[in-house]
């Protein structure tokens, strides 16, 4: 059941371009400010993001004896598709790459904050640093969009992967208070170890294997934040499109986008070889 869910969800979102038509989270944000109300804050938290995840698991517990399981499915769809990343990634890295490529740094920066917000504070005068953050956050957004919610839908079924979403939401929260964050963020960073390290090895299996094994191994230990792991790995699963040493910008330009679309193919190739192994699971 969970590998159809998944093709599900993945023929909606190249329908849709992202699972929007369900991705409301006006609830999530009331949530949030009537949480405020409380003073303790692992209190919040509870209210917040372990009450949602026990309230769908018992739900779905309930239901899943219902007409052969088909309700069970379906809202498990449903879930899944919630969970996933926010927007649409194909056009928003496609606007970046317009900017880009025209030499407009302050567009191409407007749009690379859609992937995400901390882009380095030089962005628009430093073609360099703006590419480097933008890369490591489309390598990022990637993983946490896709990658991270269906393991967690395969592992612990839908609210796992509820869990993952609202977690990622609560670090990145504006009502909250920094220490509801902070824990959030440090929650998440467990949640993403294992997924993580899974598709830096999807990286080495699709791409480069030699060169970025040796680089897997050395992060299988390492507690460095997600977003630096996958794109130390991913980038020794590419050739060197911008080579070290100076190089003329309008090369520049045309090897930096190169590279962003190679990223992007790995991306898709990676993700496709773990569906391939979840399909073989399924069977087994």
């Amino acid at each position: 059941m969970d590998f159809f869910a998944i093709l599900i969800a993945w023929a909606a979102v190249q329908f849709w371009g992202s699972g929007g038509v369900i991705q409301k989270d006006e609830w999530f944000e009331r949530l949030q400010l009537m949480a405020l109300k409380i003073p303790a804050s692992s209190a919040r938290l509870f209210v917040v993001f372990a009450l949602p995840v026990i309230l769908v698991f018992a739900v779905l517990w309930l239901i899943s004896p219902i007409l052969f399981g088909l309700p069970l499915f379906i809202l498990s769809v449903a879930i899944l598709l919630y969970s996933l990343g926010r927007g649409d990634f194909q056009i928003l890295l496609k606007l970046y790459l317009n900017s880009w490529q025209r030499g407009d740094l302050e567009g191409a920066y407007q749009h690379g904050r859609g992937f995400s917000t901390e882009l380095c504070d030089s962005g628009v005068d430093n073609a360099s640093e703006l590419h480097l953050s933008v890369r490591k956050a489309v390598f990022y957004q990637g993983f946490e969009r896709w990658f991270a919610v269906v393991f967690w839908f395969v592992l612990l079924g839908p609210a796992g992967a509820l869990a993952y979403r609202l977690l990622f939401m609560l670090a990145a929260s504006r009502s909250l208070p920094q220490q509801d964050r902070d824990t959030a963020a440090n929650g998440l960073f467990y949640l993403e170890w294992a997924p993580v390290r899974l598709l830096g090895l999807a990286f080495a299996i699709v791409a480069n294997f030699d060169t970025c094994i040796g680089v897997w191994r050395q992060h299988l230990s390492s507690d460095q934040p997600s977003a630096e792991v996958l794109d130390s790995i991913g980038m020794k699963s590419l050739p060197n499109y911008i080579p070290d040493g100076q190089i003329d910008g309008e090369q520049f330009v045309k090897s930096a986008a190169d590279e962003l679309t190679a990223v992007q193919l790995l991306l898709s190739r990676s993700l496709l070889c773990w569906v391939c192994v979840v399909a073989v699971l399924q069977l087994v």
